[in-house]
């Protein structure tokens, strides 16, 4: 009688250590797959728009880009030729605008190119003389301008990079010199600034880069910090991540890119490393892909990114090998 208790004791032990055990891989399973499924996560090249020139549909140092999901088309500061250039979303030209001058629709130094949600509306930066942002419809018609570096006002900048628009139409520049963001109506109407210079939240040291995800939230990169830092539509901070260096999610100092998709995933160039880093909306790295070189895959000093929101692909101006890249991710 007493061994057949202990054989009952040591088969109910047992059976309740592999149902522990069960239940156990039930919750670890997923999870680790989950885990290898999100590191094996990889961007490969797809295609290449690299005919150098002047003529259309070629490029000529190419510094900044921007995508239109709603209809599938890709918009590119073709800096060197002084013009906006628009493809099909496979690299197909469609029409280009500009010349080189100060007038209505002319470009000097064209730096950002940025098309509103609603895919109406393109929106150009530049730099030097001209200093001003110019907006147009989606065919290149010329709208309106404004500059506002010499009135002194809280409406004034110094020397804005990039440009971004939110769902409501409201104009995002991020000034390097000033230390700040300045926020305008769709017309350039001032509506507020935030930031100053420093390494605290909310402050900036040489901000560059700018993007909005779908609930308006604004994304910059800081790059002499060496981080991203997130706020809301009223300049409110929210988050930041990063730190200086070339490890998964460090950043050089040099990091002019930033796009953010439909699905709130963050996209930063690193011009300095060569590369591009994917992050989730909390800041935490997914992936890279890039290193210095002229092959396939490879960048020259690279300047923008943007994301095909319905096709998940990614757009980098290769601006020091005249030329635009296209990654797909790896199913």
């Amino acid at each position: 009688m007493h061994l057949n208790c202990s054989n009952l004791l040591k088969n109910y032990l047992v059976r309740r250590e592999a149902i522990f055990i069960g239940i156990l891989l039930l919750f670890v399973l997923p999870l680790a797959n989950a885990q290898q499924k999100e590191q094996q996560e990889e961007y490969s090249f797809v295609d290449k728009w690299d005919s150098e020139g002047s003529e259309k549909g070629q490029l000529k140092g190419p510094h900044s880009i921007d995508v239109d999901s709603n209809n599938g088309l890709v918009y590119v500061a073709d800096s060197g030729n002084n013009r906006v250039q628009k493809f099909s979303a496979d690299g197909q030209f469609i029409a280009a605008w500009g010349t080189e001058g100060s007038g209505n629709g002319q470009f000097k130094n064209l730096h950002d190119v940025t098309v509103d949600p609603s895919g109406k509306f393109v929106y150009t930066l530049e730099l030097g003389n001209n200093h001003r942002v110019q907006k147009f419809s989606a065919d290149g018609v010329f709208i309106s301008k404004w500059a506002y570096e010499e009135t002194g006002g809280k409406e004034s900048y110094k020397d804005p990079h990039q440009i971004a628009i939110d769902s409501l139409g409201n104009v995002y520049l991020p000034d390097k010199d000033g230390s700040t963001v300045l926020k305008f109506d769709s017309n350039g109407n001032f509506i507020t600034r935030w930031g100053s210079n420093g390494t605290e939240d909310g402050q900036f040291n040489t901000p560059h880069g700018v993007a909005i995800d779908p609930q308006n939230n604004v994304f910059v990169t800081d790059m002499d910090n060496s981080r991203i830092q997130e706020f809301n539509s009223d300049g409110v901070f929210l988050l930041k991540w990063g730190s200086q260096g070339s490890d998964n999610g460090q950043f050089s100092k040099v990091t002019p890119g930033i796009d953010v998709d439909s699905s709130r995933y963050v996209y930063v160039i690193d011009k300095e490393e060569a590369n591009a880093q994917k992050f989730d909306n909390n800041g935490k790295f997914i992936t890279k892909w890039g290193s210095e070189g002229d092959d396939d895959g490879q960048f020259t000093k690279p300047e923008d990114i943007a994301v095909d929101s319905k096709t998940g692909n990614v757009y980098i101006t290769d601006t020091g090998n005249s030329r635009v890249q296209v990654f797909s991710i790896n199913n």
